[in-house]
């Protein structure tokens, strides 16, 4: 299948070709401000599917919005009428479409004339009035506040908010590709005339931009916000992707002695915490207990004899494991544990504590 996307270099189309790459059976016809009227022709006769993507948001002149945004639509469309090319096309509009400005008329018109042509070539079409989009790969200081602020905010430079209370409806990246994706089997999510992207989210700038601050604010540290709430998970993985490169490794906090070396790897406020601990051979870790927090081993080198023993029964049980077969190991409440390295090498576990570690009530206890 071959699919022409215009705009191809910009935002969506980036994220849409990267999505699109992972289907083998699709080549992608890429048209974008400095391709030639040349391509045009032979990407309009040969294609199968339209993703017309290209549009006009920041011109220097008003005018440009009518020229970019119906102007091009139209070039397309009489292109593919020359060819008698009847492939579908899918073409990305505004909800300013509905407002009284240039940008949405541009967008108005261009939906317009969309609609006509499908209707007069029984062509299929589809028109989705995008909202405010988020994602990796966005241009920063140019139509995207979330852009703006993750790169400004990433690079520790200031942002302006000008309006906190202001409310925006916002769609990711990935959501909007896997939606328009639905297009190539006919099946997109409707409303009325229209296509939709169903998940969207309104939250206001205020919040979105104490919540990159948030972001940055621990940047070099273990604390991660919260993957359960699907706008954060999304909007981390955005402002992530502004952080400049050389700031990806991070020193850990490393807690060393003769046993061997312990250090927190992941902290969350909803799910407790990831560490590490390694222990030299013929050591044994442990000898407590906990009320409340239950942890997870895992041993992934080494070999390691794991002790229970019951607080008030004094009830023993043991577990060997090791690195050669992957197993993990949940420490009750109530029972007293050691880790003991029975190998000739280091061992090597991976933690999980279902609350964080809080010094002045580590909630850990040994038996007398």
């Amino acid at each position: 299948m071959k699919i022409l996307i215009t705009g191809a270099n910009g935002f969506v189309g980036k994220n849409l070709r990267s999505h699109l790459s992972l289907n083998k059976d699709i080549e992608v016809f890429c048209y974008d401000m400095d391709s030639t009227p040349e391509e045009l022709d032979k990407y309009t006769k040969e294609c199968d599917f339209v993703f017309h993507l290209a549009g006009v948001n920041r011109p220097q002149d008003p005018k440009e919005f009518m020229e970019g945004n119906y102007g091009f639509t139209s070039v397309l469309l009489n292109k593919l009428k020359e060819h008698n090319n009847k492939a579908p096309i899918m073409i990305s509009s505004s909800i300013q479409a509905a407002l009284d400005n240039d940008y949405g008329k541009s967008k108005k018109a261009g939906e317009d004339l969309m609609f006509s042509y499908g209707k007069e070539n029984g062509v299929e079409v589809y028109v989705y009035r995008f909202p405010n989009l988020f994602g990796k790969w966005c241009r920063p200081n140019y139509n995207s506040v979330i852009a703006t602020f993750c790169n400004n905010i990433a690079h520790n430079e200031e942002i302006t908010v000008n309006d906190e209370n202001k409310e925006l409806t916002l769609a990711y990246i990935d959501d909007v590709c896997n939606e328009i994706i639905k297009c190539l089997d006919g099946i997109p999510t409707r409303d009325g005339d229209y296509c939709i992207v169903p998940v969207t989210y309104t939250v206001t700038l205020g919040y979105i931009a104490n919540l990159i601050k948030s972001f940055r604010a621990n940047s070099t540290g273990i604390m991660v916000p919260s993957t359960g709430d699907e706008f954060t998970k999304k909007l981390y993985a955005t402002y992530i992707s502004y952080v400049p490169l050389e700031e990806m490794v991070v020193d850990l906090t490393e807690h060393r002695d003769d046993r061997g070396v312990f250090c927190e790897l992941v902290r969350t406020k909803e799910c407790g915490q990831v560490s590490v601990s390694t222990t030299n051979p013929n050591i044994v870790r442990g000898g407590h207990y906990h009320h409340t927090k239950m942890e997870r081993f895992m041993v992934i080198k080494g070999k390691a004899e794991i002790e229970f023993e019951h607080v008030l029964t004094h009830e023993k049980i043991k577990f060997n494991v090791s690195g050669d077969k992957l197993q993990y190991v949940t420490i009750p409440v109530g029972y007293q544990h050691r880790i003991n390295n029975i190998g000739d090498d280091e061992l090597i576990l991976i933690l999980w504590a279902n609350e964080l570690y809080d010094e002045s009530k580590p909630d850990t206890y040994v038996m007398e």
